[in-house]
């Protein structure tokens, strides 16, 4: 059962997501490098046929699995604890540290924007969102894989319905 983390009453939730940040990116960036690296080996190993040329495909094969398999286990874990976790909720954002607790959070009634830049490439990709204060200076940045394509469009259209209804 997942651990339930304490936000600074904030409401329902609406949706949460898993955060990444920089070293996130770097390990995305780095699995799909390793992957990319082994599939070059193996048609190397098919093509030129060395000696040995099964226990040294099983062997690119198994750190594939392995890279993969470790992945997997850090969001099935990161899943079941609630760490590193960003939490929409009716009022406000939540995002959970390593531990589960609560790292940063920030009111929609705080909040002037919510920007949103989008970074595709051939080895990452992300989006990243930043909440900006009314008193001007960044408030909280947040770094989500693409995938979170539902994450992401109710993020900005709970941004948009609560910071457009405090301008009105």
């Amino acid at each position: 059962m997942a651990r339930q983390v304490r936000e600074p009453s904030f409401g329902a939730l609406h949706r949460s997501a898993c955060v990444i940040g920089i070293p996130g990116l770097l390990w995305q960036i780095g699995r799909r490098f390793v992957l990319v690296f082994c599939v070059v080996l193996l048609v190397g190993l098919v093509v030129m046929r060395p000696d040995n040329a099964v226990i040294k495909a099983v062997i690119v094969l198994a750190i594939v699995l392995a890279v993969y398999g470790l992945a997997f286990a850090w969001r099935w874990t990161a899943g079941r604890l609630g760490i590193r976790q960003c939490r929409l909720h009716e009022n406000g954002v939540a995002v959970t540290d390593l531990l589960g607790g609560v790292q940063g959070a920030v009111a929609w009634r705080d909040l002037a924007t919510v920007r949103e830049i989008n970074a595709t490439g051939i080895l990452t990709s992300f989006r990243r969102f930043e909440f900006q204060h009314r008193a001007g200076h960044l408030e909280m940045m947040v770094v989500v894989l693409s995938v979170h394509r539902a994450f992401a469009s109710d993020l900005i259209r709970l941004a948009n319905e609560k910071i457009g209804a405090q301008g009105a």
